[in-house]
């Protein structure tokens, strides 16, 4: 039987700092909590962040790192343990991390101490987004074909009403249950986030109180680079500025290891950003559009070189053909936001990321290799207002948060 943790009614302490679950405030009109929602209060030196989430979510951490590890052998027919020390010393991710968020590394390893794993071992669990490249890179038709991925939006500009962003992240169902939103207090500062992600990892997507928020799409046709700065960590640190314009320069600034479109919105407004290992586009729908969505397919960026070669290599009948799941739902996404005339609000957003239709939801069903992890929706104002379902949207009640 699953056993499930109520943080709200708990209390812990690590190395001596006393940090209790509570903190972390849900509206009271919401539906009461998720059992599939863990929900955890962080705050003190990074390396203390880290021992909290590892100590108090040790259980679920092993047990996600083993299936993973297994997910690896069995999907990749290879010794997950070889793979792992092969992709650490293919790839070149610390300098980066060491120049622009050293904090993170410090969390990482505290999360490896508390949660007992093997610290190298932890710090290659935070590469989601980097593994899916690698693998590809090496095994070509063995790491699987183009997944159903997340779909993301916002809506800014309109009638003087706050800002909207949204997503959909969607991955694989062995993450079903470690579903963790994340209060993280940053000492000697007033800034707070809520960050939604799985146990034991940095960052999936989230949100802080200046505010400014953040979604993200893979695009893995987009150039990869060895020696750039991994996506979790990349969320983790604009969730550490304070407005759109800095996040604007720091993603124009960096190296990044994966292709990937960030989608980012403060009260003023939400853009959207393609980024490659070395080329940075912004995507706008249209000229002067106050409305953005995204797949998971590059629309303004053509630094796809290796991606190219990729599927030269590829036997003709296991290349992709018609049209891609990402291709499908970019379209309905569309469809749906084009008439600008038709006002759209939260609830217009659950409707359009629940749908079923195309779909944009995916649920956890048997066979299925992904599923919707959760839908966020936030309110770019002050103060800002995080609407989270914690699954799949179409069938997973929302719960609303606040700072």
């Amino acid at each position: 039987m699953r056993r499930r943790i109520f943080l709200s009614q708990s209390v812990w302490a690590v190395s001596g700092l006393v940090v209790s679950a509570s903190s972390l405030r849900r509206d009271r009109t919401s539906p009461a909590p998720s059992p599939n929602l863990l929900r955890l209060s962080l705050q003190g030196t990074p390396r203390q962040r880290g021992r909290i989430h590892g100590e108090t979510l040790r259980a679920k951490i092993q047990g996600l790192v083993a299936k993973w590890k297994e997910d690896i052998g069995k999907s990749l027919e290879t010794n997950p343990d070889a793979y792992l020390k092969e992709f650490q010393e293919a790839t070149n991710f610390r300098p980066a991390i060491e120049r622009w968020c050293p904090n993170l590394l410090d969390e990482v390893a505290g999360i490896a101490e508390g949660a007992g794993i093997d610290p190298e071992t932890m710090y290659s669990f935070q590469m989601g987004d980097e593994h899916y490249w690698y693998q590809r890179k090496k095994w070509l038709e063995k790491a699987g074909g183009e997944a159903e991925g997340c779909s993301a939006l916002g809506v800014f500009g309109e009638d003087n009403r706050r800002p909207l962003l949204a997503q959909n992240m969607d991955i694989e169902t062995m993450y079903d249950g470690a579903q963790v939103l994340l209060h993280i207090k940053h000492p000697g500062s007033s800034l707070e986030s809520f960050v939604y992600t799985n146990a034991g990892y940095l960052a999936l997507t989230g949100l802080n109180n200046r505010p400014l928020g953040i979604c993200c799409n893979a695009l893995l046709q987009l150039n990869y680079a060895v020696e750039g700065l991994p996506v979790a960590f990349i969320v983790r640190r604009v969730l550490e500025l304070s407005q759109l314009a800095e996040a604007r320069k720091f993603l124009s600034g960096i190296k990044h290891a994966s292709g990937q479109n960030y989608m980012v919105g403060d009260a003023g407004r939400v853009e959207s950003w393609e980024c490659s290992g070395s080329k940075v586009s912004p995507f706008v729908p249209y000229e002067g559009a106050t409305r953005v969505y995204h797949t998971n397919h590059p629309l303004a960026n053509d630094d796809q070189g290796i991606y190219r070669g990729i599927l030269e290599k590829i036997p003709p009948e296991k290349k992709p053909k018609g049209r891609s799941n990402s291709e499908v739902r970019q379209e309905f996404l569309e469809e749906r936001l084009k008439d600008t005339s038709t006002e759209v609000t939260v609830d217009t957003i659950k409707s359009i990321l629940g749908s079923r239709e195309v779909p944009i939801c995916f649920e956890n069903r048997e066979g299925s290799q992904g599923f919707t992890f959760g839908c966020l929706i936030m309110e770019l104002a002050s103060p800002p207002v995080l609407h989270l379902s914690p699954g799949p949207p179409c069938s997973t009640p929302f719960q609303t948060f606040r700072f």
